[in-house]
């Protein structure tokens, strides 16, 4: 993506431009243009769908919240699970996909821009309900039609509208035709045809403990997008944000000042080190304090986590002992970093191997898994630089795949409920340092991998948990308090607190 900062100036300046006064009209540049073309509209709805808000330690939250990561700075509030008011601010980008979609009207790619609006909405509500249950969807954006209180809809609803959104950008994307403005797949159809699939699996998962709704259709709709597809083929396939070189476009983590203070968990280290997971050496930075000892950086025993639940001052003195393994240098020293991706090929394998194994479509689960775990272990090696320092002279290699792949203690096997926790312990090591906050939702759906909780250190309201929900915002409290109070009634009994379970979460 090149170029992302003088987008979205240009996209300001224009709106400006046509904002003008009458005296303006006067001034106006015949070589200049006054209109904002749909492919710029979508070059820019597409970017603020992807970039991740945030850089720094504030790009760390998630990794916190999903105990990946221990933070030194100072006891963090994600660190001990404090989870506060979230924001709608996302919502405001979506004002600009009616513009976007007008803009095309009548031209031979109208059909497409209508798809990539209806994929945008989608996606935008189904991380908002994620966090917090019903939200505004009906009566949203409506502020033009003088609803500038929007009621709050029921999350089945929203969901409902989510999958509805899926299904028209399925429809317009297969009529469609490439189209310009496009940072992620340079405006190919058939890769935005396989991404909305993917989405569609990602939401279905979530709504696995309403199969029995008939308004959902979750089996039949999860079958129908696995048998007839398209969906992603490869890595080259996932929808992600990919870095460089030009400063407006760096890795969030790239030079960071707080680089010195993340350091690795036990839920992650003792995990890979049990697996023989080749992936902890591209994760982690061996512990001083055990290559002093002797150990080498390419040891399993030079790698060391520690309990992201312990009292902080307990783990600082670990940390000041140099104890225990902090990120791999790639995070802070890489302008380019790894892509960040959003949905992903590995993803998508994991998700039809579930589905497969629950009974929604058939197929063959321990293929797909073993595809998952092909591609994210591939992911992680082809995005990182083939040098000792990055990979610690453990490189990932076909044969070191082809081996982990085949242990026992990774294998498909067992039970169905182990088959499960192999696929969900995946799809966390996959997570580290991506996919904004999948991790912690994966965990809220799934309860694995077990998470460490401390009664003694929790900052959770309900110290024997982790918190299931952010709080509405702080703004919908002011401008728009019925609303959300009738939304609070119905779905808390009247409470907004963080302990609260929403209605996907729900038997």
């Amino acid at each position: 993506m090149k170029k992302i900062l003088y987008i979205i100036l240009m996209i300001s300046a224009l709106w400006s431009f046509n904002a003008c006064s009458k005296f303006d009209d006067f001034n106006t540049d015949p070589n200049q243009t006054s209109e904002v073309s749909p492919s710029l509209l979508a070059t820019n709805l597409i970017l603020q769908t992807m970039q991740y808000p945030h850089v720094g330690v504030d790009f760390l939250y998630k990794d916190m919240l999903a105990k990946y990561i221990s933070y030194m700075e100072g006891a963090n509030n994600y660190q001990y699970n404090k989870l506060d008011r979230t924001s709608f601010a996302s919502l405001v980008n979506l004002t600009n996909v009616q513009k976007m979609q007008d803009a095309a009207e009548g031209s031979v790619t109208a059909s497409t821009y209508k798809a990539l609006g209806h994929f945008i909405r989608a996606y935008t509500f189904f991380r908002l309900t994620l966090a917090v249950g019903d939200i505004p969807y009906s009566e949203a954006l409506q502020g033009e039609d003088d609803i500038i209180k929007p009621k709050y809809d029921p999350q089945k609803e929203v969901f409902i509208g989510i999958l509805n959104e899926l299904d028209s950008a399925a429809k317009y994307f297969a009529s469609g035709r490439n189209f310009d403005g496009d940072p992620v797949y340079k405006g190919k159809i058939a890769k935005w045809q396989a991404a909305t699939n993917s989405l569609s699996l990602k939401v279905l998962s979530h709504l696995w403990k309403k199969t029995a709704d008939p308004d959902l259709n979750v089996i039949n709709r999860f079958n129908n997008i696995v048998t007839t597809g398209p969906l992603f083929a490869s890595n080259s396939d996932n929808f992600q944000t990919t870095y460089s070189n030009l400063q407006v476009e760096y890795y969030p983590f790239y030079n960071s000042n707080f680089r010195k203070y993340p350091i690795m968990s036990t839920t992650i280290i003792d995990k890979m080190k049990e697996l023989h997971d080749y992936r902890m050496f591209y994760y982690a930075e061996p512990a001083l304090a055990q290559i002093n000892g002797g150990e080498t950086p390419s040891s399993w025993d030079a790698y060391v986590g520690v309990d992201p639940s312990d009292n902080y001052s307990s783990i600082a003195a670990r940390y000041v002992a140099n104890q225990i393994s902090g990120v791999n240098p790639r995070y802070y020293a890489l302008q380019q970093g790894e892509p960040t991706f959003l949905l992903s090929y590995a993803e998508q394998c994991f998700i039809i191997s579930e589905g497969i194994l629950r009974g929604w479509t058939g197929g063959d689960a321990n293929d797909l898994y073993k595809k998952g775990i092909i591609a994210a272990m591939q992911f992680t090696a082809l995005n990182t630089p083939d040098d000792v320092k990055y990979h610690h002279g453990m490189k990932i290699t076909t044969t070191i795949i082809n081996n982990y792949v085949a242990q026992a203690s990774v294998a498909l096997t067992g039970s169905t409920d182990e088959k499960l926790r192999k696929i969900w312990q995946q799809r966390y090591f996959m997570g580290f340092m991506q996919d904004g906050w999948n991790s912690y939702y994966e965990y809220r759906r799934t309860g694995y991998p077990e998470l460490p909780v401390n009664p003694a250190t929790n900052l959770n309201g309900v110290t024997s948990q982790l918190p299931l929900r952010w709080m509405y915002p702080s703004k919908e409290l002011s401008y728009n308090r019925e609303n959300v109070e009738a939304a609070l009634a119905r779905q808390y009994g009247g409470n907004d607190d963080t302990n609260e379970r929403m209605w996907i979460l729900k038997d």
